[in-house]
């Protein structure tokens, strides 16, 4: 639970970390291009001797064009059999230091991945929260004056065969965070390993509640803050009462029992019972007065939620991007929160990019962080110190500008979130962009919608939880959708891709979606909806939820 704290001790951390980890960055953004080659450097030296090293001459590599012709681009599949070999064996197959722990990711199909990650990039995620929060404590005036809710991963869900543990990358990243500022955490040990959904969800609203001077909100997905706050309206009275009677309630000694002291303070019930008549339209400037930010992704699908979020806080709250973030690595810092710039983590990762095509053809060659363009899209690739060489990380990205002579990049899309059918290769951002558009004309409030890519049946189909779609509704959708991508509009008239078919979905579709997917191995706190898909590629039954 939260423990007090003077503030004097979170201001004395980020003045250090100014000096020594903050400087020395800003001098590294204006040599990135030598930052990069000696990184690649180091990498190709300390890894010369492993398997996979002597295997791809790692010894004779000389140059960013050597390493091009001796390493292929390589997506995780062909890194699983030395991942798991390492593992069991204890051999230096792709790193000379054993991995100290593993993040596990379940994609959208296949076993699960496992990520390795050596000791120093465990060192890593602290270096980067501690510059991150800096970045955060020098942009928002007030941002850890008061408590501190995170909500994330486990950073330890289970061990691999040779004993190594593994669990998320949000669960780390919670770990690395200053001390200064963890001990003002809102949670209690151990809530977020319940495994009942409502039940957890249930005890995070109550924790949420109790903290009268929460200040600053943090959590990867927006749309878990928003089922936060639906459980909060809906549950309102239950939640008070939980915290007035304390560990004793069913909320905590139910299941997997709570036996944590609950932080009462009887003037936080009082102003919670004042709100109890309006319970069911409360938002987060109400419940939290002295919020200063909320911290977030903001770019991809989750875009689409920000508005009603920023609408939930009062005007001056800041909304702060997370970053390019991934069970990979941590790809981007957010350096300037105001403005959410986001510069690639180009101390730590040895970063190559190749430009989006959308059109037939090969796949351009790769370029370095210097080549980049602003206002140009990329396919990301990275190569780490953990094992990871020239790893096709299936994001993409745009240049959004410079900080210093470091692009700026904000995340788009996954690389999956494009389908095909007949050569129109339709693109997640383009049908996000297409929907919003099409629901604010028809002045439809609607969050959750998924399209699927029928290829049997040459054709599309959308579904949207919402009880009315008009015809003028899909006709509008089509032409946005032929508007933005040309092919689309070409496969259509010619008829190679059937009409567009729109499927409304009843309440609540949404939530069993998100069950859905964390039974198969999402995690809550890190879901990402993936708004485009292939039908093959969906498990999630749609035909049982319509209207």
């Amino acid at each position: 639970m939260s423990q007090p704290i003077d503030h004097s001790t979170v201001e004395s951390t980020m003045r250090l970390i100014h000096e020594r980890e903050w400087l020395p960055l800003l001098r590294h953004t204006e040599q990135p291009e030598t930052v990069q080659r000696q990184l690649l450097s180091a990498i190709l030296s300390s890894q010369r001797d492993t398997v996979f090293g002597r295997r791809h001459g790692f010894a004779s590599i000389h140059s960013y064009k050597d390493f091009c012709r001796a390493v292929p681009v390589l997506g995780f599949e062909d890194l699983r059999s030395d991942i798991e070999g390492q593992e069991q064996s204890g051999e230096c197959l792709l790193t000379a230091e054993r991995p100290v722990h593993y993040v596990q990711t379940s994609g959208t199909t296949g076993k699960p991945k496992y990520v390795p990650l050596v000791r120093s990039a465990i060192d890593w995620i602290g270096q980067y929260q501690r510059l991150f929060a800096y970045a955060q404590w020098s942009g928002v005036p007030g941002i850890y004056d008061g408590q501190v809710l995170v909500i994330a991963g486990l950073s330890v869900e289970g061990h691999m065969p040779g004993g190594t543990p593994y669990g998320s990358m949000s669960g780390l990243m919670n770990e690395g965070l200053p001390p200064a500022i963890r001990q003002k955490g809102v949670l209690a040990n151990g809530i977020l390993a319940v495994n009942d959904y409502r039940l957890k969800y249930l005890r995070l609203a109550a924790c949420a509640l109790s903290a009268g001077s929460l200040s600053v909100l943090a959590t990867p997905n927006p749309s878990t803050i928003m089922k936060l706050l639906d459980v909060i309206r809906s549950e309102f009275a239950l939640l008070v009462e939980a915290l007035t009677v304390g560990p004793r309630h069913p909320i905590f000694s139910q299941g997997t029992a709570w036996t944590e002291p609950i932080p009462f303070e009887r003037a936080r019930i009082e102003y919670l019972q004042t709100v109890a008549g309006v319970a069911s339209t409360l938002d987060l400037a109400v419940l939290w007065p002295e919020l200063r930010a909320v911290i977030t992704w903001t770019g991809g699908n989750c875009a689409a939620l920000i508005p009603k979020l920023r609408a939930l806080l009062q005007n001056d709250r800041a909304v702060i991007e997370m970053g390019y973030l991934s069970s990979e690595c941590l790809g981007s810092l957010n350096v300037d929160v105001r403005q959410n710039r986001c510069i690639p983590t180009f101390q730590e990762h040895f970063f190559e990019f190749t430009e989006v095509n959308e059109d037939e053809g090969h796949m351009p060659d790769p370029v370095l962080l210097g080549d980049l363009r602003q206002g140009k899209k990329y396919h990301v690739l990275v190569t780490a110190r953990s094992g990871l060489y020239r790893y096709a990380m299936n994001d993409i990205v745009e240049v959004t500008g410079w900080y210093n002579r470091v692009p700026t990049i904000r995340f788009v899309q996954k690389g999956k979130g494009v389908t095909n059918i007949t050569g129109e290769k339709l693109y997640e951002h383009q049908v996000v962009e297409a929907v919003e558009t099409v629901l604010r004309v028809s002045g439809i409030v609607c969050e959750f919608y998924v399209m699927l890519a029928n290829v049997e049946a040459a054709g599309y189909i959308l579904y949207l939880e919402h009880a009315v779609v008009s015809g003028a509704f899909v006709s509008r959708l089509d032409q946005q959708l032929a508007r933005l991508n040309v092919e689309y509009q070409a496969k259509r008239e010619s008829g190679r891709l059937q009409p567009l078919r729109v499927v409304p979905l009843r309440a609540g579709t949404a939530d069993a979606y998100r069950s859905h997917c964390v039974a198969k191995g999402q995690r809550d706190a890190q879901f990402k909806l993936i708004r485009l898909q292939y039908t093959h590629d969906c498990s999630f039954d749609f035909s049982s939820h319509l209207l």
